[in-house]
């Protein structure tokens, strides 16, 4: 009997320790950056987050990268009556890469264009935030693109840099 108890007690905590780390969300820290390798890359920058954006912009235009589309949360939300710090998010891309990589596994268009966040947080400071290009291969499993997921890392980086000096 004692056996059974400590034979059951034994998967239990087992079972536990595994599953565990699996639904423990992320610490997230104020504003929102993550304390745990999760893919996003949080950069200060000493611009406001309009210039940050514009910055971002010019420089994605200059390695041939097209704007889908530019979101200004904060004046959205003042169309539903709340007040949030600015932030605004940037989807580009230049279409070299990403058509490879959603061949390969189609939910990667989830991530896929390329978005980028500049956001305040709530002592002023401006950050700007981006998911990599090497968390995309991990989180699609994606193997023969893979070299097409690198690239974006070099050129997110490239972007980033050139906006931020």
């Amino acid at each position: 009997m004692i056996e059974k108890i400590l034979k059951v007690l034994l998967i239990a905590g087992s079972a536990l320790l595994l599953f565990s780390g699996c639904a423990t969300p992320a610490k997230v820290t104020q504003g929102g950056m993550y304390e745990s390798n999760t893919g996003v890359v949080t950069k200060p920058s000493k611009y406001s987050v309009v210039e940050t954006m514009d910055k971002m912009e010019a420089s994605a235009k200059a390695v041939g990268a097209h704007i889908f589309s530019r979101v200004d949360w904060q004046e959205l939300s003042k169309k539903v009556n709340v007040d949030i710090p600015p932030n605004q998010l940037l989807i580009f891309g230049r279409g070299k890469g990403g058509p490879y990589i959603i061949k390969e596994a189609a939910l990667a268009a989830l991530d896929i264009p390329f978005k980028a966040v500049a956001w305040e947080d709530s002592s002023g400071k401006v950050w700007l935030s981006y998911t990599n290009g090497t968390f995309i291969k991990q989180r699609y499993a994606i193997d023969g693109a893979a070299t097409a997921a690198n690239d974006i890392d070099a050129t997110i980086e490239k972007i980033t840099s050139e906006a931020l000096k």
